[in-house]
This record gives C-alpha cells, sequence and structure tokens, in this order.
C-alpha cells in the first residue's frame, strides 16, 4: 500500500489548481501572463489577493492532505518516513506535474501544508520569517527563499527533530532554491517583481506574455 500511497499523494500534488483556476474561473491559460508560472504568487499578481490565497489555500491543502489524511487511510504505518515521502512526492508532483507536460509550480505552498501537519511548530515559526521578509521588500521569492532555509534550524530548535522531518526540510530547501534559481538572479540584479499590499497588484492578465527569464 505504500507505493499505492506515493503514486496517489505525487497526483495529488499533481492538480494544477492555479492553472484550473484560471483556465475555468477566468478563461485564461495563467501560462501566459505575468511570470507564466501557474503557482499562487502568479495568480495574485494577475487576478488579484482573493484568488491569489484561494489558489494558496489549495496548494496547502494539497501538502497537508498527502502527507496526513491520505497517509492515515493508505498505510499501516501513518507519519514518520512514509508521510516525508508523501510529501516530499507531492511537492514533486506540484513542481512537476504530468497534468501539464511535468512543468509546475515551486513548490512552496505545497511544501508549507507538508510541514505543517508534521512540524506545526516549525512551519508557523517559519511562516512568520517568510512574512517579515515579504513585508520589508515586497518581494515573495525573497521570503521563500529565507524560509526554506531557517525552516531546519527552528526544527532544531523547537524540538521537532526527528530524522524524517530534518531530512525532508533540507530536501525541501533545496528544491526551493532550485526553483527559484532564476528568481535568485533577477533579486541579485534588482529586476525582480514585487507585489503591492494595495486592491491592485503589480501585474495582472493584461501584462502580455511572461519574459523568458521569468518562464525558465
Amino acid at each position: 500500500m505504500t507505493a499505492i500511497y506515493l503514486v496517489l499523494a505525487y497526483l495529488l500534488g499533481a492538480i494544477p489548481t492555479g492553472y484550473l483556476f484560471a483556465r475555468f474561473v477566468k478563461g485564461i491559460d495563467i501560462r501566459t501572463v505575468g511570470s507564466g508560472n501557474i503557482g499562487a504568487t502568479n495568480v495574485l499578481r494577475a487576478f488579484g489577493w482573493r484568488p491569489g490565497l484561494a489558489v494558496m489555500a489549495a496548494d496547502v491543502a494539497k501538502g497537508a492532505l498527502a502527507a496526513g489524511p491520505l497517509a492515515s487511510w493508505l498505510t499501516a504505518a501513518p507519519g514518520g518516513w512514509v508521510a516525508a515521502a508523501g510529501g516530499l512526492t507531492a511537492v514533486l508532483g506540484h513542481d512537476y506535474t504530468v497534468f501539464l507536460g511535468m512543468r509546475g509550480g515551486k513548490g512552496v505552498a505545497t511544501s508549507c501544508g507538508v510541514l505543517l501537519v508534521l512540524a506545526p511548530r516549525s512551519t508557523l515559526a517559519t511562516l512568520a520569517v517568510f512574512a517579515v521578509v515579504v513585508g520589508a521588500t515586497r518581494w515573495v521569492s525573497a521570503g521563500s527563499l529565507a524560509g526554506a532555509l531557517v525552516l531546519p534550524a527552528f526544527l532544531w530548535l523547537l524540538g521537532e527533530r526527528d530524522a524524517p522531518v530534518l531530512c525532508l526540510s533540507l530536501l525541501l530547501c533545496a528544491f526551493i532554491w532550485l526553483k527559484h534559481t532564476p528568481n535568485l538572479r533577477r533579486l541579485i540584479a534588482g529586476t525582480e517583481s514585487t507585489i503591492s499590499f494595495g486592491k491592485r497588484t503589480d501585474g495582472g492578465a493584461s501584462a502580455g506574455a511572461p519574459r523568458d527569464d521569468e518562464r525558465r
């Protein structure tokens, strides 16, 4: 049943929520606007805060369901290495979704959902760091990169240092930094897109096709 669980966790993570929202609610292919990414940040820039937060919540839910209820339902020993492996496959499903030619999001929200189940205290502390960095810089990518870095330290400091969770956190940190490589280049160059905390964002469905450096 573990193999079935891992396959289902991947398929759950692979549901392209941002793409589906934009396609069926707005009639737009989210991959053709803004950064071209299917994640919540691009949805937020294209359509506003409410759709962006809704997609973010759905992506968080995918990770939480994969590491929690799905693991409990399908495995004889939920938690530990099994849940960590399921959480990882859910994030990989989001990042490399079979439904969109193995191209997906960047895995931050789905990783958050996984870790809220497996290490809630450390994840909430990491979210606080994310919020502070984004609030100070208006760069979601900077908050994501900072959060990925501090998570293993919070796991250790707050006593959620089980080996499966620690190993998972290091892998997720590596994947998040890998997926954010183009963002990191733009951060260094000072050309990274920001978000607005007003009613409108700095992007939008009318922003045209994404730049080549954003789509990579």
